[in-house]
């Protein structure tokens, strides 16, 4: 790593083709390139940062400030967050469903935001997915203005990019969702959807082996990483598509993993010619050449009692005992504490008096939660937990007479 170019930065990470450091207080990251920026990249990394200051809110983390040192290098500054997601599933294994979902639905929003911009992110990767201190999920390096000025490394992760990205240097806002299914798949798996000892064996499984179907998870979730790892880019459900899906898994009352259908054989296609087939192999064996030399963010009174409807939920063998703590009552939001095993995914259920169904705020692993509630109005909670095993349910606890 190179000596830190002074004012107390302390090194941090190395890259191909930047050194980062920690300021001082260890509240930011300043990321140094090693090669001046040309006048055209500066220009274009510009336009894209002033586009992304003015997307719709949404989980992006865009750089605090951009200097130019004295010997001519670019440095970036951001602010520091928590971890990666690369980082927490090396820490503590793949994400849960609850937590795959909400990593799932700040990159969607995100990169919707970025794309409605104008904006590519360019490189979605679980090593720019990052949590808070608060432990929210946010974007960061967005913009591809950096990666076609530096390009790809030989040793970068081929298995997150998409067959047009590895084949034309392709980063669009299609190779962008492609890379938000690689990710998600690494969320449950802890690995890219496509990989190998080489990257030649990852290239050729990229642009032809089917995308790997995510196991354990609500079918319609493995659904939509499959549609996001199409190969044809014109086949990826667009934008709008991805947060109306997310949208409908979140919203669901039960995260049950359903079983599976049994699968039904696919027709048999007729064998192609041997001479097809040969081409096919020359083709896929040129654009793996081209891959690999392809250069390198004051009270009221007390309601009536109403009566509120809770989910019923199954209970798999060997049930688990989840104990809800009588809810704390704020008037504009409720504290909930919980006591359960561990390696539990959590969600609050909260149904809300005359609502025929209950939301759901997501607890990931957290045994207490605070949930916004509507003074005056009487609410019931439960807490469900899942795991690969199962899932499994508190007793209702209401507030304000409410009725569970």
């Amino acid at each position: 790593m190179e000596n830190p170019p002074g004012g107390g930065l302390v090194p941090f990470r190395d890259g191909p083709h930047a050194s980062s450091y920690l300021a001082p207080g260890g509240r930011a990251v300043v990321k140094v390139f090693r090669e001046p920026l040309d006048r055209r990249t500066r220009a274009g990394f510009d336009r894209e940062q002033a586009a992304l200051a003015k997307a719709r809110p949404a989980p992006i983390r865009r750089p605090g400030q951009v200097t130019k040192l004295p010997d001519g290098r670019t440095a970036v500054s951001t602010p520091r967050c928590a971890e990666s997601l690369a980082d927490r599933v090396a820490r503590t294994g793949p994400l849960g469903v609850p937590e795959t979902l909400a990593v799932a639905t700040a990159v969607a929003k995100a990169l919707a935001a970025a794309h409605d911009s104008g904006v590519p992110h360019g490189g979605v990767h679980p090593n720019n997915v990052l949590f808070t201190d608060d432990g929210e999920p946010v974007v960061t390096d967005f913009g591809v203005a950096l990666r076609r000025r530096f390009g790809r490394s030989p040793s970068a992760d081929v298995g997150f990019l998409a067959p047009e990205t590895l084949s034309r240097a392709v980063m669009d806002a299609a190779s962008d969702r492609y890379g938000l299914g690689a990710v998600l798949h690494f969320c449950r798996t802890g690995q890219a959807p496509f990989t190998g000892d080489r990257a030649e064996t990852v290239v050729l499984r990229v642009f032809d082996a089917p995308p790997p179907e995510l196991t354990d998870v609500p079918p319609a979730l493995a659904n939509l990483v499959t549609r996001l790892l199409a190969k044809d880019p014109a086949d990826r459900p667009d934008d709008e598509a991805v947060l109306a899906a997310l949208d409908a898994l979140r919203g669901a009352p039960l995260l049950v993993l359903e079983p599976r259908p049994a699968p039904v054989p696919a027709p048999r296609r007729q064998r192609r010619g041997a001479a097809l087939a040969l081409a096919g192999l020359v083709g896929v064996a040129a654009v793996v050449a081209a891959v690999l030399l392809w250069p390198d963010g004051g009270t009221s009174p007390a309601p009536a009692p109403v009566s509120v409807s809770a989910p019923v939920s199954p209970t798999s063998a060997g049930g688990v005992l989840i104990v809800l703590d009588p809810p704390v009552d704020r008037q504009d939001h409720v504290e909930l504490t919980w006591h359960a095993p561990p390696n539990l995914d959590f969600a609050v259920l909260v149904t809300e008096a005359g609502q025929p169904r209950p939301s759901v705020v997501w607890a990931q692993r957290l045994t207490s939660k605070r949930v916004e509630v509507q003074p005056g109005r009487a609410y019931c909670f439960r807490i469900q937990a899942t795991s690969p095993r199962g899932t499994w349910q508190s007793q209702a606890r209401g507030i304000r007479n409410a009725v569970c």
